[in-house]
């Protein structure tokens, strides 16, 4: 069997990947199956039906556990010889769908009440609330630190510790995950069996086939010892973790979890720069081939600091990006953390990807995010230690259950159930508590306390009826592999549903800031400050959606300032709304005995959410989309992008612990050359100076977007960063790209 010195040495395998990259790419729909090596999913799921019915009387910890490794060891498998990673398991996403049906079952019976109230508010577009089990991160360095293995001796030694006195859950949770590792570990061997057998079919690729079987026959029973072992066993984490039910939202912090592994390789001579190099682009364009471009990706991230507050920055940082702007996909999306004591070469590094049309990036600032995470009870060294999950939702690595979408809720819709005395205007239902007839109300104060009303209903009921999906948790997904790498469950021998984690939190984002800013402004202006309309007037106005009322609308739109234009009143405005909201859900606790946490952005719900609202006293017609993120509504910033930092870093961004975003769009003459460069990287520093959170960035102009329009086949690598993730530009829908020329026609042009 080739030693690891000699992988490094096989020249044969190396520099391969641009030459078989279109074959990579269609890796998942062209699967060669090896037929002997066991079931088809649909034999399997004959199996697993049966497994079911004989175990229908055992805990669904156990359950799980037992499909989970039925699945592990019966599937048949494939490996590609010219990929450096395996992974191949024709599962069929049984174990999800077993998840699934326990999920409507919880729906039908227990959860009918709260669930149908969900489905009802989402299609006002008032809130959209479940049970999130997918915005997850593992313990990646606990489970690289003795592997399989030492966490099975952590069960072991919890079960010992616990004697007579631990409970029939807790047995349950610990049996089920030996269960699981155990069948991980087999699979890995399977693998390895596999990958020897075809050296005879495939004699070219040896060296990388006998790397292959030498790799699984390590991981992931044991810690990986290399870089290449390392990235393999962290895509077996991300695609069991997954196959038992949860999404991988962080896949970790790259540079600063795989540093030592690429370290020790490149000082023993394992490896070459460039082979590491290599190795990454194999590694991430797994998730562009999952993905095709075509959905939001997974969120690597780096930089930032360390535990004990050291800056990351080191060859692996470097190394990483320049493989990424050489593949070039929008899947996986990278997070960069930046301190006050970043270097300059990060922020000009990752400016330069970004204006050369690399925007897969979300630029986040540590100040912020690690005051907010100490604020609801992370330590310093924990709060040092998060991971942006899903998009840009910070969690303690490795000890956090931070299910950071579990409510989204409408700020603007707020505003128009305290127009309308809680009933929607749109539907004619009544949504919210009756807060008065708005024509009585003598003074802003009185239509204020009718919106923060609403808001309270909205946000005490969406949290209650969150915290009683969670309560179900235990019943709809066990999550056994998962939960045995996060601190604390082995210990406890408590499941992630039932709160092992060391932090449970629940995210309760708010969107539409704008709308509901400009909004309340606008009548403030209009009804009580200057008298143009009375409220009568403007809710006849709303009713007609501005039909036959258009001077009223050309005034909310153009005579009332606007968020993100650095006025003075707007700004106040947005800080007192945002303020209110926060605080409001921070005096919640969650299902799981852990903290609601608020955040301010938007997702795509903007326009999800905005086709269900009626038209705004910001001038804002019916069914128009919302404001993204934190920023200003499309189109309304008008004092150019200094005065939109400013606006939005007057907020406080401690107060949103769950995450928040600017999305900034650049014309490309802005940061041409080496001037526009500098310009670029101080208006980064600059927002995080002034206590900015996150921003992203689109470097795009409207003439490229056109004629991508007209010569698909010319721009088919063009990307663009919709909302937490980027896709490619031809991928969108000839409407959805006329919306977002649209949209920001007055920055692109």
């Amino acid at each position: 069997m080739a030693t690891r010195v000699e992988i490094g040495q096989a020249q044969d395998v190396w520099g391969t990947f641009e030459r078989d990259r279109e074959h990579l790419f269609r890796q998942f729909q062209e699967i060669p199956w090896a037929d002997h090596t066991g079931l088809t999913a649909q034999e399997l799921a004959t199996e697993v039906a049966a497994y079911l019915r004989d175990h229908a009387d055992q805990p669904k910890v156990l359950q799980k556990a037992g499909v989970f490794a039925l699945v592990m060891k019966r599937a048949r498998i494939a490996i590609d010889p010219l990929d450096w990673f395996v992974d191949k398991l024709d599962h069929g996403d049984l174990v999800r769908k077993v998840r699934d049906a326990w999920y409507e079952e919880a729906k039908a019976g227990a959860l009918k009440k709260e669930a149908s109230w969900f489905d009802e508010v989402w299609n006002y577009g008032l809130v959209h609330g479940l049970l999130d089990m997918g915005h997850i991160s593992p313990g990646w360095e606990k489970v690289f630190a003795g592997g399989l293995v030492g966490l099975l001796d952590e069960v072991r030694q919890a079960r010992e510790h616990a004697g007579d006195a631990a409970t029939p859950e807790q047995r349950a949770f610990w049996q089920a995950v030996e269960i699981v590792y155990e069948a991980a570990i087999a699979l890995a061997n399977r693998f390895a069996d596999l990958a020897e057998a075809l050296v005879a079919e495939h004699p070219a690729q040896a060296p990388r086939l006998l790397a292959i079987a030498e790799c699984c026959r390590r991981i992931p029973a044991h810690g990986p010892t290399t870089f290449y072992e390392a990235l393999q066993f962290h895509w077996f984490l991300h695609e069991w973790i997954e196959m038992e039910g949860e999404l991988v939202r962080s896949a970790g912090h790259f540079d600063r979890h795989l540093y030592p592994y690429y370290r020790a390789d490149i000082d023993a001579g394992r490896l070459t720069r460039e082979q590491a190099k290599e190795l990454i682009k194999f590694f991430w364009f797994k998730h562009a081939s999952r993905t095709q471009g075509l959905r939001n990706g997974k969120n690597y991230v780096f930089a930032g600091q360390d535990r004990d507050g050291s800056i990351i920055d080191n060859e692996l940082t470097y190394l990483a990006l320049e493989a990424y702007g050489e593949l070039n996909t929008p899947d996986p999306k990278l997070s960069v953390r930046f301190t006050p004591e970043t270097p300059d070469r990060l922020y000009y590094t990752v400016a330069d990807l970004i204006r050369h049309g690399h925007n897969s990036f979300v630029l986040m600032n540590d100040v912020p995010a690690i005051a907010g995470l100490l604020k609801r009870g992370k330590t310093l060294p924990d709060a040092r230690s998060y991971l942006p999950i899903g998009c840009y939702e910070p969690a303690v690595d490795g000890k956090e259950a931070a299910c950071t979408m579990n409510l989204v809720i409408n700020l603007a819709k707020g505003l128009e159930l305290a127009l309308h005395d809680g009933r929607d205007p749109v539907s004619g239902v009544q949504l919210g508590p009756h807060t008065g007839d708005p024509r009585t109300f003598g003074s802003f104060e009185d239509l204020f306390d009718a919106y923060r009303r609403q808001m309270d209903f909205i946000i005490a009921r969406s949290i209650t009826y969150v915290g009683a999906h969670e309560r179900q948790w235990p019943q709809i997904n066990p999550s056994p592999f998962l939960a045995g790498t996060i601190d604390d469950c082995i210990a406890t021998g408590k499941d992630i549903g039932q709160g092992g984690p060391r932090y449970n939190s629940v995210g309760v984002v708010g969107m539409g800031l704008a709308n509901t800013v400009d909004g309340l402004l606008g009548v403030k202006r209009a009804v009580f400050d200057e008298g143009r309309c009375t409220m009568e007037e403007l809710l006849t106005a709303l009713g007609h959606n501005y039909e036959g009322h258009e001077p009223l609308r050309q005034y909310l739109l153009n005579r009332v300032p606007k968020w993100g234009n650095n006025d003075a009143e707007s700004d106040a405005l947005a800080r007192r709304v945002a303020d209110y909201y926060c605080h409001k859900v921070h005096t919640f606790r969650n299902g799981r005995g852990g903290a609601c946490q608020a955040a301010l952005f938007s997702l795509d719900y903007q326009w999800r959410m905005g086709r269900h609202v009626g038209a705004l006293p910001d001038g804002r017609r019916a069914f128009e989309s919302l404001a993204p993120g934190v920023g200003p509504s499309s189109g309304r910033d008008k004092s150019g992008v200094t005065a939109l930092l400013n606006s939005v870093s007057s907020l406080d961004f401690t107060e949103t612990p769950n995450g928040s975003v600017l999305d900034v769009m650049l014309h490309p003459s802005a940061v041409r050359g080496q001037d526009g460069l500098d310009a670029f990287v101080q208006l980064i520093k600059t927002f995080f100076a002034q206590g900015g959170y996150a921003v992203q960035f689109n470097v795009l102009d409207t003439d490229t977007l056109r004629k991508a329009q007209r010569y698909p086949e010319r721009y088919a690598s063009l990307q663009i960063r919709v909302t937490g993730w980027s896709v490619y530009w031809v991928a969108l829908t000839r409407e959805e790209q006329d919306q977002f020329i649209a949209r920001h026609a007055h920055t692109l042009s």
